[in-house]
């Protein structure tokens, strides 16, 4: 028990100097360069994630040759990745409002645009078509 505590904590540690990895639920997820995640409520089954990979997989800034179609879903504990393209510019108000379109609603959105820091991005308000 002792030497499980102490290898998550050793984890947990290096992560956080190194600023790549958040803890979502209960996971600790590492979030690469070039990658937003999306904390995500109402994700209760493969359907859903179905449903969400098949509508962020369309906006033109993913990178579709990652993950499946672009997309990662964690069903248990409620979030998506989406992998961005290179030199892309990253529309927020599209991918969110693919997100509720699909019919569930965004917590959070995190972002590692150079691969050493993650940061917390604000929520888009989202007027009109998403734009």
């Amino acid at each position: 028990m002792f030497k499980k505590n102490s290898y998550v904590l050793i984890i947990y540690f290096f992560s956080a100097i190194s600023g790549q990895t958040i803890e979502i639920e209960k996971a600790l997820v590492s979030i690469k360069q070039n990658e937003v995640l999306f904390k995500v409520k109402g994700l209760v089954c493969s359907f859903c994630a179905q449903g969400l990979t098949k509508s962020l997989s369309k906006l033109d800034f993913i990178d579709k040759k990652k993950y499946k179609k672009g997309v990662y879903v964690d069903i248990e504990n409620q979030y998506t990745i989406v992998a961005i393209k290179e030199n892309s510019e990253i529309k927020l108000n599209n991918a969110v409002k693919a997100i509720i379109d699909a019919g569930y609603e965004v917590d959070n959105i995190y972002h590692n645009p150079y691969g050493d820091k993650i940061e917390i991005l604000p929520k888009p308000h989202l007027y009109g078509n998403g734009v």
